[in-house]
């Protein structure tokens, strides 16, 4: 009697560990992924497919598709969240999880270059011409930049 009773024991405890390492993250990942979509992808399949086609570029096609979208939506995604706002449990759970990939120095660099700004903003005359262009700083100028007059400094920190 002991050991049938041990042996539901260890098949409960093995059925549990399989669910919480294999069936769990998927669960996550497919709840969390409708509500990332609709955040980070605003102009839909074409914006996601430029995402794509720019990260196969600088990583010579070294991830697949899905490799690459769970890497840029948790990015993004941490980007994205503010902290005093409400997130939903599964979103959360899904960006706190490490990414499928890893990726060198180089491309980490390229990846920061391309997309911490993404989707870039375009200028009103640009749009035409398709350039698109970043303000840091809203626009303004960096009042402590050494290039400006130390007369104009003084007013500032006056």
């Amino acid at each position: 009697m002991l050991i049938w009773i041990l042996s539901i024991l260890l098949l409960a405890a093995t059925s549990c560990f399989w669910f919480c390492r294999q069936l769990f993250p998927a669960i996550i990942r497919k709840k969390a992924h409708g509500t990332l979509h609709a955040v980070i992808f605003p102009e839909g399949e074409a914006q996601k497919q430029a995402v794509m086609k720019t990260f196969h570029g600088f990583t010579k096609e070294r991830f697949s598709d899905d490799q690459i979208m769970d890497y840029f939506m948790k990015i993004k995604g941490l980007q994205n969240l503010s902290i005093s706002s409400k997130t939903d449990f599964w979103v959360k759970k899904y960006l706190l999880s490490p990414t499928k990939i890893k990726l060198n120095y180089f491309e980490q660099v390229k990846f920061y270059e391309l997309f911490m700004n993404f989707p870039p903003k375009v200028e009103a005359g640009a749009s035409d011409i398709g350039i698109k262009t970043r303000t840091p700083n809203n626009g303004q100028e960096n009042p402590f930049h050494k290039s400006q007059p130390k007369s104009f400094l003084r007013q500032e920190l006056a």
